[in-house]
């Protein structure tokens, strides 16, 4: 057990009222402060990670576990051209901001009172991201405001699952019932699929858990799932009996099972191949290769052009690392949600680019919910905590 790191109720009420400054300000398009706010909550973060190495520095645990991540930031590093370039520099500026949230958030060993307090980002934002959903439906892309809910709805539900003393299920029927909303009305597949697999992920949870080789397995299975929907599925329209399902989706769903992003995947994919090792370099966009105006919406690819399978390696291998981490508390509910939404961010960035680059305040909360998620095994919480 690594020595425990607390902070204190002011402490944590100007964090969780900087984050939700953030993401309001982000979700309602208010730039002005929204850039005061996000730099606000940099420094205070900043502050927090010099205050938590001044009384631990890194354990031999924490450096295997995030040492394929430092390696990932440090090829973004070398990979650059040229720091002066605005955009490498703020790329691997987020990247630096994001490590430093999953630290934080792994290292704080976190009390009820706490989590209830990040619940409230929820609450306060659902009705904003409502309004936004049916009134104001041009500040923001229905994917982002999906993503939001979705993502947002872990923190609530964590309350409920990890620390009510008497978990009340129409409590948590209810945050099920107000994501849904914001995420149908968004239209978004993407975090519907995202959602599916972090929802059978929980459900499975006693199965997954059962033996830790069909724990590793089901890791496996998840990143196998990836690579054949980046690599195999955009080559689908090749299939002999392609088009008869297409039509049959068509009508169910009003919507083709491709959406014309998959064929800029399989150009890009072949882009990859040709500089596996550490790709074009840190700032290499899709647009550098094709004409579309679509955006490839792929983190593994985007990486991939980027870095190369380098690249990719040491981020999987420490999704791996983070993954074998919640073995370790394995029958704690907390770690059975941080697990499922885990699974449903990576399932979300076959999709998106949000975990480490774009849509900063989407990123943030993805790194926070993996860093809770390490906290819950690697400080082991007292049982009573959650009475």
């Amino acid at each position: 057990m690594q020595k425990i790191i607390k902070i204190d109720t002011f402490a944590s009420v100007i964090f969780s009222l900087l984050l939700l400054l953030t993401i309001v300000t982000r979700v309602a398009d208010i730039p002005f402060i929204r850039v005061v706010g996000k730099y606000t909550l940099v420094i205070f973060m900043a502050w927090l990670f010099v205050s938590i190495l001044s009384k631990k520095f890194f354990s031999k645990k924490e450096v295997f576990l995030f040492l394929p991540l430092i390696l990932f930031n440090v090829i973004y590093v070398v990979n650059s051209k040229t720091l002066k370039d605005s955009d490498a520099l703020l790329l691997i500026l987020n990247h630096a901001i994001f490590f430093v949230a999953l630290y934080i958030f792994s290292n704080i060993t976190w009390t009820k009172f706490q989590v209830k307090l990040l619940s409230s980002l929820f609450y306060v934002s659902f009705p904003i991201l409502l309004a936004i959903s049916f009134v104001a439906t041009d500040v923001l892309n229905k994917n982002t405001i999906g993503a939001y809910s979705f993502l947002l709805a872990f923190f609530p539900l964590l309350y409920l699952i990890g620390y009510s003393k008497n978990l009340k299920r129409t409590h948590v029927l209810l945050i099920f019932i107000l994501t849904a909303i914001i995420v149908f009305a968004s239209d978004s597949r993407s975090i519907l699929i995202s959602a599916f697999f972090t929802l059978i992920t929980f459900i499975a949870w006693r199965f997954i858990t059962s033996k830790k080789m069909i724990f590793n397995l089901y890791f496996l299975l998840i990143i196998g799932i990836s690579y054949w929907f980046v690599v195999v599925w955009p080559k689908a329209y090749t299939w002999k009996y392609f088009y008869v399902l297409d039509d049959l989706s068509i009508k169910l769903t009003n919507k083709g099972l491709l959406t014309g992003r998959e064929r800029i995947w399989e150009r890009l994919v072949e882009y990859i191949t040709q500089k596996p090792l550490l790709g074009y370099g840190s700032t290499t966009v899709q647009s550098d290769f094709v004409t579309s105006e679509l955006s490839a919406h792929n983190m593994f690819i985007q990486i991939g052009l980027q870095t190369g399978l380098v690249g990719i390696f040491l981020l999987v291998l420490f999704f791996f690392f983070a993954w074998k981490t919640f073995w370790l508390n394995r029958f704690d509910r907390k770690i059975k949600l941080a697990s499922s939404f885990l699974i449903g961010i990576i399932v979300y960035q076959l999709f998106e680019v949000t975990l480490t680059q774009n849509l900063f305040g989407l990123g943030l909360l993805q790194w926070i919910i993996i860093g809770l998620g390490l906290s819950f095994s690697l400080n082991k919480i007292d049982k009573t905590e959650s009475t």
